[in-house]
């Protein structure tokens, strides 16, 4: 009985991929993969001659990190100009804004991630905390439910917008996208583009 991959079958799948699908793979979709698909996917790269920190991505997504290397690549992050105001002044960070808006029997919930310095995510924060507490109310039941959840969570997230280090929310989003971080990683430019989910 056979253990393993069909490597033939990988191989096969991967060369069929167009270059674009198969950078989108090897930066964003290749947590999990087995040593030996890492090893296709490798050779295909070489073999279409593409970007060496394309592969690079594939290994920083299949590594386990210590805090110390998470908060290493979160620093990349950090050290960017400001989406929103493009201060380049102060370290970036990240926030989960709550917004509810309601009408009657409608109501709707949404969290967003955002990634800007401190005071744009404050004002991010109080801008979803404002329109909760305006909007948030006039949806029955929902409406009276979840507009204190989000008010409560706006004005909790807010108190990491200072931190020295990265919050959590840095972390996670660093993590989800540490593939796309280290194939851009001296490229401020698309690095820019990956914070603002372009």
């Amino acid at each position: 009985m056979r253990t393993g991959i069909d490597t033939q079958m990988v191989r096969d799948h991967y060369q069929r991929m167009t270059n674009e699908e198969l950078i989108r793979t090897a930066t964003q979709d290749a947590a999990g993969l087995t040593p030996e698909a890492r090893d296709i996917v490798r050779e295909e790269l070489e073999k279409r001659r593409l970007d060496t920190s394309i592969f690079k991505a594939v290994q920083a997504q299949n590594q386990s990190l210590t805090m110390e290397e998470l908060d290493k690549y979160c620093e990349i992050i950090r050290s960017l100009d400001c989406p929103v105001c493009q201060a380049s002044y102060t370290k970036l960070n990240a926030t989960m804004t709550s917004e509810v808006m309601s009408l009657l029997i409608f109501t709707q919930w949404s969290k967003k991630l955002k990634i800007a310095c401190p005071g744009c995510l404050d004002k991010a924060n109080n801008d979803a905390l404002l329109k909760s507490a305006l909007t948030g109310w006039w949806g029955f039941p929902w409406g009276l439910i979840r507009t204190p959840i989000a008010i409560a969570r706006n004005i909790k997230n807010k108190k990491t917008n200072h931190l020295d280090t990265p919050n959590d929310f840095l972390r996670s989003f660093t993590m989800a996208n540490i593939g796309l971080i280290e194939r851009y990683k001296e490229d401020k430019a698309k690095l820019q583009q990956v914070i603002m989910g372009k």
